[in-house]
């Protein structure tokens, strides 16, 4: 039996969505902890697709790769920093 396009195309789109949700969770720096999210939250939109639901995909990506990941990432810019002896990062 003849694995199908279809098949091989959402197989890669979950180990991506997999290994960035991995990588959120042992990521040391917040920033690139965004990145990854962002990119679990692509693939989620990628999945929908396949399930044909394009509406629920173009506003999971609307929404939460637009704005969700882009709020997080101007939160985590404009924050003041600390080093662990509470000296401010410059």
């Amino acid at each position: 039996m003849p694995l199908e396009w279809d098949l091989i195309i959402f197989l890669f789109i979950s180990a991506v969505a997999i290994g960035a949700a991995l990588a959120v969770v042992w990521s040391k720096e917040v920033v690139r902890s965004v990145v990854f999210l962002a990119l679990v939250f692509l693939c989620i939109g990628f999945t929908y697709i396949f399930l044909n639901a394009e509406y629920l995909a173009v506003v999971q990506i609307m929404i939460y790769v637009g704005a969700v990941s882009v709020l997080m990432l101007f939160g985590i810019m404009l924050t003041k920093r600390r080093l662990l002896g509470g000296d401010r990062c410059e």
